[in-house]
């Protein structure tokens, strides 16, 4: 079952992230890794929420480097990720990890958390762990889970440092190449930006309840909220992309810096200035369709553009739903979104876009969603 994520069908229309059929257990055998930056909430309040997206990206960049071609599910969270893993390349997926540790501390002054749970163990406590496949765009697909699997593991991590948090003292250094944050916060479009995270207290339906009436807050689909506007965004310099990207390696002299050097300039020349080159083109538009500005990992995540009347209109349905007992969510309004990259290519399938909100985003929500959980109460919290 090492191709396990592989072998699985996928699905394009995004509301089916209720269908069944889609959905296939996860081996027992494999692994749950979940990462997150210690301290987050202090850290985004000192600004440093660009630093925090990056790491929790960088999570998803060196897992990849891990797995070599094999393709796995992973669920970019803001401040960490969740990734499933075959037991094949759990060693290697803890030194990539650990090396990411060690250089976030050193270059980021952030403590990154990597915690580990087998499947196996989960399953033990009759949580299931369902896996499906949700297609971005031909080439590009990402990971739908669902089950108390993934909230149990979270928990047992968080609590039990010790026990389940994973260690390697090998001498790898953490490689990042692919990884960029060359966009400046792309401004909204529509009025707010909105990030919320929605989590259903019976089942699955009420997922589905969710995704009928926000199509009748957006008339227009969902499709259209994605944040990742090309045509809003605007490329940074190349002092702030070596001054930030710098930050990426151990040290400024390694070979991969160098690398990251030399791609730098011509970089920041085709996209800060819009060489009009078919291929440069073709890809700035395709960053949308690239982009994971909606998820679930048994919980409902999305980042959008929208107007102050829709904000308005989804934050009055989920405290309607919360008073009746139905779920429990997190929201928070920003001016811009944030996209952190990790580039194969320029090629369609090649390139993904993670998407989040200045200033917090999906981090701030969960504090919203988590103080909710610690005291569930029949009236909204607002």
């Amino acid at each position: 079952m090492e191709t396990f994520f592989e072998s699985i069908a996928s699905f394009k229309n995004f509301n089916d992230i209720t269908t069944n059929v889609f959905f296939h257990t996860l081996p027992e055998d494999w692994a749950i890794f979940i990462t997150d930056v210690k301290g987050s909430t202090q850290a985004i309040s000192e600004g440093k929420y660009k630093d925090v997206n990056t790491i929790g990206a960088a999570s998803i960049v060196v897992t990849r480097k891990a797995m070599g071609r094999s393709d796995f599910p992973f669920v970019f969270g803001g401040d960490g990720a969740t990734l499933l893993i075959p037991p094949s390349k759990i060693l290697s997926v803890t030194q990539e990890l650990c090396a990411l540790k060690r250089l976030a501390l050193k270059n980021f002054n952030l403590d990154l958390r990597v915690g580990m749970v087998k499947v196996k163990d989960l399953y033990a406590k009759n949580k299931k762990i369902e896996v499906a496949k949700y297609e971005l765009t031909p080439g590009r697909s990402v990971a739908i889970l669902r089950g108390e699997g993934i909230n149990l593991a979270e928990e047992w991590i968080k609590q039990s440092r010790e026990q389940y948090e994973v260690t390697d003292d090998s001498p790898l250094e953490s490689d990042l190449t692919g990884l960029t944050c060359r966009w400046q916060p792309i401004p909204n479009k529509r009025g707010r930006i909105l990030s919320l995270i929605v989590y259903s207290r019976k089942d699955d339906a009420v997922y589905k309840e969710i995704l009928k009436r926000m199509q009748m807050i957006f008339p227009e689909g969902i499709e259209a909220l994605n944040p990742a506007i090309s045509d809003l965004g605007s490329y940074k310099s190349i002092w702030q992309c070596m001054k930030d990207e710098s930050r990426y390696h151990a040290s400024v002299f390694s070979i991969t810096f160098i690398r990251r050097f030399l791609e730098i300039i011509p970089a920041v020349i085709l996209f800060k200035y819009k060489i009009p080159i078919p291929f440069i083109r073709r890809y700035v538009k395709s960053m949308q369709t690239h982009s994971d500005f909606r998820k679930f990992d048994n919980m409902l995540r999305m980042v959008i553009d929208c107007t102050i009347e829709q904000t308005i209109k989804v934050k009055e349905l989920f405290s309607q739903m919360f008073d009746q007992q139905e779920i429990f969510y997190g929201t928070f309004e920003s001016e811009n979104s944030l996209m952190t990259c990790f580039v194969d290519g320029l090629n369609q399938g090649q390139h993904i876009h993670f998407m989040d909100a200045e200033n917090g985003g999906y981090a701030m929500a969960a504090i919203e969603l988590k103080k909710q959980m610690k005291t569930p109460k029949s009236t909204s919290p607002n």
